[in-house]
């Protein structure tokens, strides 16, 4: 039973906080799903959470429950007082309690500036070192963990830390601190401590934590930084350590990056972004423009990626001119990541250029470059697929289903989703191959659900491509229908030119109708007239299922 069917009740507050557009996504499903359950949101924004929400707005506690909070807090005040204090509060209970902390008997206050005057008057009666965690907190504008304020703060914090809660400075969430944003707003004006400081000593203690969603975090506070010899070495710790972050969290990598975006090195990496979405052209652009300016590993990665996108935009002598030049680098280095890097490269290039034996050799020589790394799962599991691709070049499907399967134990090993997926794609791939549709659905129907709920559109439709084709194969023309349908909107918005194999799939599907197949073939052919390799390739494969001399006098591109 899915969530949606659940009688749950879902409480998310401060959702105007989030930027993941998953949860977004997911909140909008279940607002129009759940039945007997219920979805309860705050939020400062109006999120779009579809027909079914129905939005109030909030306003303060009532004059009576006003009344009874401060007298709770111990102030006594006549009623004409409270009667003034309620009208500049309008109820608010953050700003009660402030004016409870700052209440003064005969001391007055200005309307037109309520909160300054409140805060700065609670704010003089703190202790020095209140003071101090408060504008280290205020820092931040996410909550901190209790180990993270004791790194950043470097005393013993507990008293301190309970002394601002009680006083309602600090509000606490589970294991979670945070500083109310009103408080933040009056500490900006006099805050004292050293930002690029205390930046610097959160960014190395997220580090430590040696995990993607800390480095993100670390990432965007290096940003904050705005010191450009720290983004540097983020980015290089990225291609060596984090590797999986480009897949696994784009749109999160892409937020921080966009701040930055005329920085090479924010280039660098939203061209890796842009490449694992599909939208080669920009990736290329992006690449092309800071070739020239970057040195290092930096100036490897971008040369290995450029052999990449050529390769896959079919611009195979661009190709053969960038390894080249990677080759020289290389020597240079000797560097073990910037090894495994080239023989990749070496492996994919030999493998487009109809070289299946060097290709063999290069991706064994992939494994050897890996022993010098440190142990990582997912290059280990990728170059398994990479033998298991030449395999089935070389038609030995035996051979490329147990890569194959290697590559899925593994990751599955190590809860590699990215990984798994792309693994059960090659095996629908390899099933197809033998004759085993029904296979080849189940496992590309996997690939396909996750690749699009993580935007990874290239994947997508790489498995796409072989469920339609299977679909075609079972006779199930109108699941084939559905996925050349989507194949080709994501060529439409990506660019990406195996999408464009949609119209030769709805040829074949109209075809097989008894319908006009013509207009869908043409199409196909114009939009796959510069990839004439690749439209060989799809023919070729449509062939194992479908009579494609039907196309015989359109066959030529």
């Amino acid at each position: 039973m899915g969530v949606e069917k659940s009688s749950a009740k879902i409480v998310i507050d401060d959702l105007h906080k989030c930027r993941d557009e998953r949860i977004l996504h997911l909140l909008a499903f279940l607002s129009e799903k759940l039945d007997k359950g219920k979805l309860v949101v705050t939020s400062r924004e109006k999120p779009n959470l579809g027909l079914n929400a129905l939005y109030i707005r909030l306003s303060g506690l009532s004059l009576k429950e006003a009344y009874s909070l401060i007298k709770a807090k111990g102030i006594n005040v006549s009623s004409e007082e409270f009667a003034e204090i309620y009208q500049v509060t309008f109820g608010h209970p953050l700003a009660l309690t402030l004016f409870s902390e700052a209440y003064d008997v005969g001391k007055e206050f200005k309307r037109e500036s309520f909160f300054d005057f409140i805060l700065s008057e609670v704010y003089e009666k703190l202790r020095e070192n209140e003071k101090l965690l408060l504008q280290i907190m205020s820092l931040f504008d996410e909550p901190l963990e209790y180990d993270e304020i004791k790194a950043l703060y470097g005393k013993n914090i507990f008293s301190v830390l309970y002394s601002l809660l009680n006083k309602g400075l600090i509000e606490r969430r589970g294991n979670l601190y945070f500083v109310h944003d009103l408080i933040r707003g009056f500490l900006s004006e006099v805050r004292e401590v050293d930002e690029a400081k205390l930046y610097s000593k959160y960014i190395g203690f997220l580090l430590e934590k040696n995990n993607a969603r800390d480095f993100l975090k670390a990432f965007k506070y290096a940003v904050k930084l705005k010191d450009d010899e720290t983004i540097k070495r983020l980015v290089e710790l990225r291609l060596r350590k984090f590797k999986r972050i480009v897949q696994d969290f784009p749109d999160a990598y892409l937020n921080v990056l966009s701040i930055i975006k005329d920085n090479p090195y924010a280039k660098e990496e939203l061209a890796s972004i842009y490449f694992q979405k599909g939208f080669f052209e920009k990736a290329l652009k992006l690449w092309l423009e800071i070739k020239d300016e970057l040195e290092g590993i930096h100036k490897a990665y971008v040369l290995s990626s450029l052999v990449d996108v050529y390769t896959e935009l079919n611009k195979l002598d661009e190709s053969k001119k960038y390894l080249k030049e990677f080759e020289k680098m290389r020597e240079i280095m000797n560097d073990a990541e910037v090894d495994f890097w080239y023989f990749v490269e070496l492996t994919k290039l030999n493998f487009y250029l109809g070289k299946p034996e060097k290709a063999l050799k290069s991706a064994f020589n992939e494994l050897g470059a890996l022993k010098r790394l440190n142990p990582y799962p997912e290059l280990e599991s990728l170059v398994l697929l990479h033998i298991g691709d030449i395999y089935i070049e070389l038609e030995r499907y035996g051979e490329s289903l147990k890569y194959y399967s290697q590559a899925l134990d593994l990751a599955r090993a190590y809860s590699l989703s990215f990984m798994e997926h792309l693994s059960l794609s090659e095996l629908s791939k390899a099933y197809y191959l033998v004759g085993n549709y029904k296979k080849a659905v189940e496992h590309a129907t996997e690939a396909v659900d996750y690749f699009l709920k993580v935007r990874n559109y290239r994947r997508a439709v790489d498995a796409l491509a072989y469920r339609c084709f299977s679909y075609i194969a079972l006779g199930e023309l109108d699941g084939a229908q559905k996925d050349a349908e989507e194949m080709i909107r994501i060529a439409q918005s990506t660019g990406y030119p195996l999408g464009w194999a949609g119209y030769i799939a709805l040829a074949a599907v109209e075809n097989l109708r008894g319908g006009n197949f013509k207009e869908y073939i043409n199409i196909g052919r114009e939009k796959l007239k510069g990839y004439p390799r690749l439209y060989e390739a799809i023919l070729e494969e449509l062939g194992r299922v479908f009579d494609v001399s039907r196309f015989s006098e359109l066959r030529q591109i």
